[in-house]
């Protein structure tokens, strides 16, 4: 990466030039935010198998099995586990299809911010990248290539971006196979 040339760039391409710094600023930013993203889907990975595993051998059980659901219900995995936990413990008594209705708008609930945050860097990686596009037009893409505010990093960006929104799939599917097997132990699944 070339700082001296992005900093001639600052100095003798006029506005466009220091233009250059608000993308820089936004790039940091993007990065920034899909870092914070990245450390809180991190927090939500649970050991899925060791988690379900227990959930139904707490249920599957004939022997020992009101230990194990006590055993549950202050075991910690991951946030949302543990919520879906705690309001299949308090709904206990209601139907099974309530809960079912319940436990599916928990998951629905604790995934929604994460989607609404990686939607807001979506929009704000293509607000940036059609911003670099407006200098690229004026400028020329040689001249950005190399320096901290290449486009090519961008693209990088939104590989990553998209690791991420797997990552959200994938949790979600994980909370759906907890959610059965709350509802519906089975011996395997």
């Amino acid at each position: 990466m070339d700082l001296a040339r992005f900093l001639e760039l600052v100095r003798t391409q006029g506005w466009q030039g220091w233009s250059l710094w608000v993308v820089l600023l936004a790039q940091a930013l993007l990065w920034v935010g899909i870092v914070r993203l990245h450390l809180s889907l991190q927090r939500e990975e649970a050991p899925w198998e060791e988690c379900i595993g227990k959930i139904r051998s707490a249920f599957l059980r004939k022997v020992n099995g009101e230990e194990e659901i006590q055993e549950l219900k202050v075991h910690r995995y991951a946030p949302l586990v543990d919520q879906l936990l705690a309001l299949h413990f308090a709904e206990e008594k209601t139907d099974r299809f309530d809960r079912w209705l319940l436990l599916r708008w928990k998951v629905k609930e604790g995934l929604r911010p994460y989607w609404i945050r990686w939607g807001y860097l979506i929009i704000a990686f293509g607000v940036v990248v059609w911003y670099l596009q407006g200098l690229r037009l004026d400028m020329g893409t040689d001249l950005l290539k190399r320096t901290p505010v290449d486009p090519r990093l961008l693209w990088v960006w939104l590989g990553y971006a998209m690791v991420l929104a797997w990552k959200i799939v994938r949790i979600h599917g994980n909370l759906e196979r907890v959610q059965r097997s709350l509802l519906l132990p089975r011996r395997d699944e």
